[in-house]
């Protein structure tokens, strides 16, 4: 990616957004693509049971912070077997870690959150997900500005409704991407009031991305029929967040444009992990990727 000569204190200043959080403390029950297994988060407890087993195993876990991103620490590696049946196809050579990758975003007037989880062994495939986001997920974008290439990767904006890690749109011009963009069509004829954004590159094996390259800060959002826009504020999380666009009073194509960002600490590429046309407000678990 582009290098960069490390910012010199760009905190400095800098505006910070607010936003309602949530803890994890309580029980939070939901379904994952996998094994037809259940896995329920307690305060201290990770809990997991098969479907067609009466027998259930509970391990304490605690959250813990790396380069920003937020895990879930197991005393021992993530059982292969729950994640193996529609992904791997029982392939014996998953290697799985003690340790879960989450993002969580709450509906504004639910109590328990939406959780995405991604463990090693996942890779690009499929995260173990609750049904909410990953049947929301199908979106079409056009008319990108520009996306960056790697020597053997691609960084496409139909990454956009792509759940699995490592897998951002990135701009590819020099510089940051001011003015950069994309358009997501209305083809479901749809009217949306906000738009589901998870911020910034995720990734499991180097969270430190996160921090090394660009996020928005603030996003021009079009309606390409009424004409009617509005710049959006973004908040500096990788947590699932929204911003409301109910400006948009009928279903249309938008377009959205890059209009500032959170500079990185090593790349100048800006980064959007996931981003689609949704009807509720999202809360994200933290907002903010500072410890």
């Amino acid at each position: 990616m582009k290098k960069l000569i490390m910012l010199i204190m760009f905190f400095a200043g800098a505006f910070v957004l607010a936003a309602q959080n949530f803890s994890l403390d309580g029980k939070y029950n939901f379904f994952v693509y996998s094994k037809l297994a259940r896995i329920d988060l307690e305060k201290d407890n990770l809990v997991y049971q098969f479907l067609d087993d009466i027998s259930k195993v509970s391990v304490k876990y605690r959250i813990i912070h790396i380069d920003g991103m937020s895990f879930i620490k197991l005393p021992e590696a993530f059982p292969k077997e729950v994640t193996e049946f529609y992904i791997y196809e029982k392939k014996t050579d998953v290697v799985t870690d003690d340790k879960i990758l989450f993002l969580a975003g709450k509906l504004k007037d639910e109590i328990s959150p939406e959780i995405i989880l991604a463990t090693a062994g996942f890779k690009n495939d499929y995260p173990l997900t609750n049904p909410v986001f990953y049947d929301q997920k199908i979106r079409k974008y056009k008319d990108c500005s520009s996306f960056l290439t790697e020597k053997n990767k691609e960084y496409p904006v139909s990454n956009l409704d792509n759940l699995a890690v490592d897998t951002p749109w990135v701009e590819g011009v020099p510089g940051y991407g001011i003015g950069e963009g994309f358009t997501i069509e209305n083809s479901w004829g749809k009217l949306y009031t906000t738009l589901l954004i998870m911020n910034g590159y995720i990734s499991y094996e180097k969270p430190y991305l996160y921090k090394q390259n660009g996020r928005i800060k603030k996003i021009k959002v079009k309606g390409l029929k009424s004409g009617k826009e509005k710049i959006l504020d973004v908040l500096d999380t990788p947590h699932p967040q929204t911003v409301d666009i109910s400006f948009i009073t009928e279903p249309e194509d938008i377009r959205v444009t890059i209009e500032d960002v959170y500079p990185g600490t090593k790349y100048e590429d800006t980064c959007i992990h996931y981003m689609i046309t949704y009807f509720d407000e999202i809360i994200p678990y933290e907002d903010s990727i500072a410890e």
